[in-house]
């Protein structure tokens, strides 16, 4: 199935009709749930990619956006390569990113595979990380 494209007025349109119904502060995780299964909104990673940040979209439609820093920047480059480093030493890791992701949500303070993935491709967080 084909992602299918959306404008940016598309974009903040959804995110508008999403808060109308919702209200504001609009959150990535309300917004989520909202928009699966509706032809008119995009996924936030997509608002993410499209606007830099969830904060950036939500302001750019005119939004409030949810006043929790973003977890993307939570960690540094070498925290995340120490949290790959050690997942990847972990009894049982299959060294694939769906292992990370199911390995991650048993952990405290380390991030979902979803913030991992913003920072860069699987493939190429694991070779920095097996290369320290």
């Amino acid at each position: 199935m084909r992602t299918p494209d959306f404008s940016d007025g598309q974009l903040l349109d959804g995110l508008r009709a999403a808060a109308a119904e919702l209200g504001e502060p609009l959150t990535n995780g309300a917004y989520d749930a909202w928009q699966r299964g509706r032809d008119i909104a995009a996924s936030p990673a997509l608002l993410i990619r499209r606007f830099g940040s969830w904060r950036g979209a939500c302001e750019a439609a005119g939004l409030s956006a949810n006043a929790t820093r973003s977890t993307s920047r939570r960690w540094s480059d070498e925290d995340l390569l120490s949290i790959v480093a050690a997942y990847l030493a972990a009894d049982g890791a299959t060294g694939s990113f769906a292992g990370y992701a199911a390995w991650a949500k048993a952990q405290e303070d380390v991030p979902s595979g979803a913030t991992l993935r913003q920072r860069g491709s699987w493939a190429e967080l694991k070779r920095r990380a097996q290369a320290t």
